[in-house]
């Protein structure tokens, strides 16, 4: 066996528990930050207004939520998918510089930020399914931060 099968077969092994993990504590990082305002969102108005209705119209049942969720959870996949891809295809194709820098590749200089961003990404939809499910679960919550934060005329 290669390097190439070695990489592939502990990219696996390391894929399924970690995915697991990402999923099983990602909505306690959120309510975590969330509760500490170490996340900041700044939307506008209408923004917010539109989440809130979207959010309502999942409460009421007037929308169905989950092709909203499997619509984020595909493109979460997506990016990440593609994020993996880069970084092995990085770790694999370029040979490696032994830690001269002058050595180092171009192409990796627009390959890591790339596979970065991608992973970001993917990691926003992922928190936008925990998001939308916290907010559906504490609608009245969720509706006292929204009229206190826009009036109570906004909802």
């Amino acid at each position: 066996m290669g390097f190439g099968d070695w990489v592939g077969i502990i990219s696996l092994g390391l894929a399924v528990p970690l995915g697991i993990a990402t999923n099983l504590l990602t909505p306690h990082l959120v309510s975590y930050l969330d509760r500490r305002r170490l996340i900041k969102w700044t939307r506008s108005k209408g923004q917010e207004l539109r989440v809130y209705r979207q959010v309502k119209a999942f409460r009421d049942g007037t929308r169905d939520k989950y092709p909203f969720y499997i619509m984020m959870g595909a493109l979460c996949v997506c990016f990440e998918l593609a994020a993996s891809t880069l970084a092995l295809t990085a770790f694999i194709t370029f040979p490696h510089p032994h830690f001269d820098i002058t050595a180092l590749e171009p192409a990796r200089f627009v390959i890591g930020p790339l596979s970065g961003a991608f992973f970001a990404l993917g990691a926003v939809f992922l928190v936008t399914i925990s998001a939308t499910e916290r907010r559906i679960d504490n609608f009245d919550e969720y509706t006292a931060e929204v009229r206190e934060k826009w009036g109570d005329d906004a909802v």
